[in-house]
């Protein structure tokens, strides 16, 4: 390494490598597939009605389309407090989608609640996500004696660049998660809870860490991490029993959720029916790479006697979640690309320092799928 750049820790060096890439994607994607204007990054369609702080006219509309996660992060972000008229009629189910405020109150905090800045504020978040997702990686390399070189892997996964695209919350999440590792890892259980904490506002399916770190830390018997977990329930909690309060309108998101393995095996006979378009051999290479992580990740934690239980934990409960997704999340690859992103951090976590053929096997084909989607996005 360059003895100028040597003086600085190798978290920061590799953070800011991954922040330059990032905005250079950033630049492309904002010039030259959405003309300039930074609503495009947030998949905003013709169905729902526009945010009442939206300008029509300088808002990037996909004509014809639904719109997509983004475009309600988007809404709640310009009205937090759910005061003007309008917002909640913005949201498809204001209940469910309310849940995950930490993203959009972030969003309104840094925007300085100017609608015109809001948007550049939730797209720097998720652009300073993944240079601190790759600064953890890298810290955590370091302190397992691993090459902290192999944290730009990260960079590799597609779920960062699809997410990235389409500003949902899930790259705020998957920081966060990383972050409580890290922190159990060094053994800082109030810094562990409050990343659980924040992880659990930002998207509930994070309360998968919560059980894997709880698990672990029981099965290891240390008790001082019992009630920082134990305490750090009570934001999310506290936010859940606010928004019954509101009464708000809106399916809970229960619907994304059935019987086990209903949903794969109809995901698996749907691209058979497909054919050979090039539209499904995307979809079924991503779906096919999503089961290899998964294949990958939890043979490599037990073969290989993982020096971090909790990915283990976290693996398995993961691919229970996995096994009772519906074709709501499984029937097209932003959904579930994105929802399991985490399967892929965790992978690198513990595949990075065994044997090659896994490492390479898992770089090169995220690599591909992340090469094929941003020369592909449109």
């Amino acid at each position: 390494m360059n003895k100028t750049f040597s003086r600085f820790p190798s978290e920061i060096i590799y953070g800011l490598v991954a922040f330059a890439v990032t905005l250079i994607v950033i630049l492309y994607l904002y010039f030259e597939q959405f003309s300039g204007n930074i609503t495009g990054f947030f998949r905003i369609g013709t169905v729902l009605p526009l945010s009442p702080l939206l300008d029509p006219q300088q808002t990037f509309v996909f004509k014809g389309e639904l719109g997509y996660d983004g475009q309600q992060f988007l809404s709640i972000a310009l009205d937090p407090f759910l005061k003007q008229d309008g917002t909640i009629a913005a949201l498809d189910h204001p209940s469910y989608r309310y849940r995950r405020i930490l993203y959009p109150l972030l969003g309104y905090l840094l925007g300085f609640g100017s609608p015109e800045l809001i948007p550049y504020a939730l797209v720097g978040i998720n652009a300073i996500a993944i240079a601190l997702i790759v600064g953890f990686v890298t810290a955590y390399f370091k302190g397992h004696l691993i090459p902290e070189k192999r944290a730009i892997g990260v960079l590799a996964i597609p779920g960062i660049w699809i997410v990235l695209s389409l500003s949902t919350a899930d790259l705020l999440g998957s920081l966060l998660l990383v972050a409580a590792i890290y922190w159990e890892h060094r053994h800082q259980a109030k810094l562990m809870a409050v990343m659980v904490a924040l992880a659990i506002l930002t998207r509930e399916t994070l309360l998968i860490l919560w059980l894997a770190l709880l698990i672990n830390n029981i099965v290891l018997k240390r008790q001082k991490f019992i009630l920082p977990l134990l305490l750090a329930l009570i934001p999310g909690l506290a936010w859940h029993l606010y928004i019954l309060a509101l009464k708000l309108p809106g399916a809970s998101g229960t619907g994304n959720f059935g019987l086990p393995l209903v949903g794969i095996s109809q995901k698996v006979i749907s691209l058979f029916q497909a054919g050979l378009t090039g539209k499904n051999l995307f979809e079924g290479y991503l779906f096919g790479l999503l089961i290899i992580v998964f294949g990958l990740t939890i043979w490599s934690s037990h073969h290989f006697h993982s020096h971090n239980h909790t990915i283990r934990w976290s693996s398995w409960l993961y691919l229970g979640l996995f096994s009772v997704s519906s074709l709501l999340i499984l029937d097209y690859y932003l959904n579930y690309t994105r929802v399991f992103m985490d399967v892929y951090l965790l992978g690198l976590l513990i595949m990075v320092n065994h044997p090659l053929p896994n490492r390479t096997i898992f770089l090169t084909a995220s690599s591909i799928a992340s090469v094929a989607f941003l020369a592909l996005h449109s």
